[in-house]
């Protein structure tokens, strides 16, 4: 059973053995300076955390480190995600696992709605709830063009509705947001209000 399968079966979270990712002591310097000190954090299926800090407070290393990005090894510590060690791999096997990682201007495709963009690789997906999961309006969104009439806001919001229908930990590089999968408000998902 997939774990997003698994989360809509048991409302808010799903029961797993151990966490989808588990950061153990995560330690990253460069030039002599400590970025990141013996970080700890452990992110179970349909689980959202947001790491806050100032700029300079390592938040775009752990989302590279974590996505494998060159030039950012750790210096110590471990990660496991859904079981496998990922400082081990390279980004492309990382992607394969389902990690994403969000830019933060993601990527306008003119001549296409939002719907076709939900829906492209995704054959069965249901677009409107996908939008109301992230705080679009069905009636307002899914027609629209993916093109410059699109705030940065409702073309992150399209983006991450698609990301929440194909990725299994999404990074978010300008908040900084680790989302687990299958993440669902509840089990009915009123989004009206």
């Amino acid at each position: 059973m997939s774990d997003a399968a698994s989360c809509a079966g048991a409302g808010f979270k799903a029961v797993m053995a151990s966490p989808l990712l588990r950061i153990h002591n995560l330690t990253f310097a460069v030039e002599g300076r400590t970025i990141l000190d013996r970080l700890n954090l452990a992110i179970e299926p349909c689980e959202i955390h947001a790491l806050l800090g100032a700029n300079g407070s390592g938040k775009t290393t752990l989302a590279y480190l974590l996505m494998g990005c060159e030039g950012y090894r750790p210096t110590g510590g471990t990660v496991v995600f859904a079981g496998t060690d990922l400082l081990t791999l390279p980004i492309h096997e990382r992607a394969k696992l389902g990690l994403t990682l969000a830019w933060q201007e993601p990527a306008r495709f003119e001549g296409i709605t939002v719907r076709e963009y939900l829906t492209l690789g995704h054959a069965g997906g249901d677009p409107e709830w996908l939008l109301k999961l992230v705080g679009l309006d069905p009636d307002r969104y899914v027609d629209r063009l993916v093109d410059k009439t699109l705030s940065g806001g409702e073309l992150t919001g399209a983006w991450l509705a698609d990301v929440f229908l194909g990725a299994r930990v999404r990074i978010d590089d300008q908040r900084l947001t680790i989302a687990g999968a299958g993440f669902r408000l509840n089990a009915s998902a009123d989004t009206d209000g």
